[in-house]
C-alpha cells in the first residue's frame, strides 16, 4: 500500500489493517476503504454494522505534532468530512455531536474512530477510521446510541461510493497537514483543537441546550447547558452547581429533551 488510496471488497476491519500497515511504516495518507467489513467497530468497541452500500475508510496519519495532541484529529477529521460532503452539496442538514460523530435529523450518519499507535520504529501514528451511511442504514442501535439515518435519506441525488471515498479522502489528510501546521505555530500549551476551536462549536449539535452526560456505563454524571467544548476537547455543561467539563472518555451527551 502506498499513500493513496486503496479500495477493497471486504476486509476484518480497514482500521485493524491499517494499524498493522503503519506499525510496517506505511505513510502518512495511506487510505484503505472497503465495500464491506465484517469486525468493524466504533468507539468504545461498539460493533458498527458495515453492510455493503456504505463509505468505510480509514487513513494513516502521521502529523508532525507532540502526540499528546492526537485527541484533537477526531474533531479536525469530522469537520474535514464535513467539508467533502458540502462540497458535493450534501451537507445542508449534517451537524457534529460531541465528542465523534456525524449527525442529522437527530440520528447518526457516521461516525470516526481515532487509534494512536507506535511503529517497529517507535514512531507515532494514527489511524483514523470513518464510517458514513450512504444507501443502507443500520436497524440495530447500540446501547444508549442515536438511530441511524443514511445520506440517501436526506438527499435525492448522492454521488457513488467510490467519488464519496476519494472526497473524504483528501479532505482528511489535507485537514490534518493544515492542523498541524497551525497548531506548530501556536505556544507550546495550545490545546489539540485551538487551531479549528471555533469551526468545530460551530458545528455542534445542543450548544445552548440541556443535555445530561452519562458515563460508558449509562449513569448520570451532570445535567445542565451545554455551553461549549475547549481546546482541549472536553465538554463544558453548565450545572446548578457551576460549570463541569467532561473528557470524551468520561461522557457522552444526549439531549435532556430525549
Amino acid at each position: 500500500m502506498d499513500a493513496q488510496l486503496t479500495i477493497v471488497d471486504v476486509t476484518g476491519s480497514t482500521n485493524d489493517d491499517l494499524l498493522e500497515a503503519g506499525k510496517q511504516g506505511a505513510p502518512h495518507g495511506t487510505g484503505l476503504a472497503a465495500r464491506a467489513q465484517t469486525a468493524g467497530r466504533g468507539r468504545r468497541g461498539h460493533k458498527w454494522d458495515s453492510t455493503a452500500g456504505n463509505l468505510l475508510l480509514s487513513i494513516v496519519l502521521r502529523p508532525r505534532v507532540d502526540p499528546a495532541k492526537y485527541s484533537g484529529l477526531a474533531a479536525v477529521s469530522g469537520l474535514a468530512v464535513l467539508e467533502a460532503l458540502e462540497a458535493q452539496g450534501l451537507a445542508n442538514e449534517i451537524g457534529l455531536k460531541w465528542p465523534n460523530d456525524l449527525v442529522a435529523r437527530g440520528r447518526k450518519l457516521g461516525g470516526i474512530l481515532v487509534e494512536a499507535a507506535r511503529d517497529n520504529m517507535g514512531m507515532p501514528f494514527a489511524v483514523c477510521g470513518i464510517g458514513v451511511n450512504v444507501n443502507y442504514t443500520p436497524q440495530e442501535v447500540p446501547d444508549g446510541g442515536l438511530p441511524a439515518i443514511g445520506l440517501s435519506d436526506l438527499n435525492e441525488n448522492v454521488p457513488t461510493v467510490d467519488v464519496l471515498l476519494r472526497e473524504v479522502h483528501h479532505a482528511v489528510v489535507h485537514a490534518v497537514g493544515t492542523w498541524a501546521d497551525l497548531l506548530n505555530a501556536m505556544e507550546e500549551d495550545a490545546g489539540p483543537i485551538a487551531p479549528v476551536h471555533d469551526d468545530y462549536v460551530a458545528h455542534l449539535n445542543w450548544i445552548g441546550e440541556h443535555v445530561i452526560a452519562r458515563s460508558p456505563a449509562g449513569d448520570e454524571l451532570a445535567r445542565g447547558i451545554f455551553q461549549t467544548v475547549d481546546a482541549f476537547g472536553r465538554a463544558c455543561i453548565e450545572t446548578e452547581d457551576g460549570l463541569r467539563s467532561f473528557h470524551f472518555e468520561e461522557a457522552s451527551l444526549r439531549p435532556l429533551s430525549e
